[in-house]
């Protein structure tokens, strides 16, 4: 018999329904304990159940934890998941050091006094909103998008653009009323580039900049010659989901994925080595922080997805989570590209989704 049964993408969701009810009756058997006779039931066994869920709700945190990256999330489901986890590590501590209170309370024979109940009852009530928190923001990431359900797959299929579907296009920079906006590489996408991004280093021209055909499809190709090119565009935004398609096989180097970008000097990013490591994090008063780094190997177009949002960020490769990183949430900044290395890249489209911050 297999631990993790067919239907379920991960154990996460078999496991997170214990502390939730452990919890739970834990704090109901605390109240109903100033009513019934010790014989019935005692303090102890009030401790016991507030320990097992301590200790289920750290298999629950890290499992999810797990779940959160083998599972390819909507753009609005970003930020529920960020909320959803914030919630949950908020739970465990409250609850591992709560715990720990009760074992040393009834450890030093205090729990006899009627005043040391009421209070720990009174404490135990704020963990019980951050338990509700934490599983209503999962609820909505289950129901609401159909995260880890076979849900996902029809509606990330209505919402996103495939690689097949991004053939027999014009060049259109599309801005949507919210500010979002979509570039499809078109017969025109020289011009687009020179007219809705600036430059930070190097120039247009060292980039070589011109359009290929591949079958019905148009690729905007450009070139470098082991210099530095950072182009962003001209907007800033706070929390973002930027979607690339790019073909890096025939470069050598690093290219950044960058966002949050203040300047030059300060941005955050996602960059993929021609080495095959994918690595994030932040570039400070040019000082580079690593968030996280991991292997990758991959080929030929790639769909490169990053979503920075709050203090959560991510990178995924062909819609599987590659790297999440934490950090202080920055400033809103422009999104773009930062190439350094030598030989070709291709890029098919780039868009932008802001993300909503619950």
């Amino acid at each position: 018999m297999e631990l993790i049964p067919e239907w379920a993408p991960n154990i996460h969701p078999i496991l997170v329904h214990f502390p939730i009810a452990i919890i739970l009756i834990a704090v109901l058997m605390d109240l109903l304990n100033f009513f019934l006779p010790n014989k019935w039931w005692d303090d102890l066994k009030s401790t016991i159940l507030y320990s097992i869920g301590a200790v289920s709700g750290i298999a629950a945190y890290y499992t999810g934890t797990l779940a959160a990256n083998s599972v390819f999330l909507l753009s609005g489901a970003q930020s529920v998941l960020n909320e959803h986890a914030d919630w949950a590590l908020w739970t465990v501590w409250f609850f591992g050091i709560y715990a720990l209170l009760r074992i040393q309370l009834q450890w030093y024979q205090n729990m006899d006094q009627k005043m040391i109940r009421i209070g720990l009852f009174v404490i135990a009530l704020p963990g019980v909103f951050f338990l509700y928190e934490t599983g209503d923001h999962g609820a909505q990431m289950v129901f609401g998008y159909g995260a880890g359900t076979g849900q996902l797959v029809e509606q990330q299929s209505a919402a996103s653009v495939s690689m097949d579907s991004l053939k027999q296009r014009e060049s259109i920079f599309t801005v949507s009323d919210n500010g979002n906006w979509s570039w499809a590489i078109g017969p025109n996408g020289v011009g687009t580039l020179l007219s809705r991004f600036q430059w930070l280093e190097g120039s247009a021209s060292e980039l070589q900049p011109n359009v290929v055909n591949n079958g019905n499809n148009h690729l905007l190709k450009v070139s470098v010659d082991s210099t530095s090119n950072f182009f962003v565009g001209k907007d800033s935004f706070q929390n973002v989901q930027v979607d690339y398609y790019l073909n890096l096989s025939d470069f050598n180097g690093e290219v950044s994925l960058v966002n949050h970008v203040q300047d030059a000097q300060n941005y955050n990013y996602v960059t993929l080595s021609s080495e095959g490591t994918i690595s994030q994090g932040r570039v400070s008063e040019g000082n580079r922080e690593v968030f996280a780094e991991e292997s990758y190997s991959a080929s030929g177009m790639l769909f490169i997805r990053t979503v920075g949002n709050g203090t959560h960020f991510r990178g995924y490769i062909n819609k599987e989570m590659a790297v999440h990183g934490h950090g202080n949430a920055p400033e809103a900044g422009s999104v773009g590209l930062r190439i350094n290395g030598g030989g070709t890249v291709l890029i098919d489209r780039i868009s932008l989704t802001q993300l909503n911050n619950h």
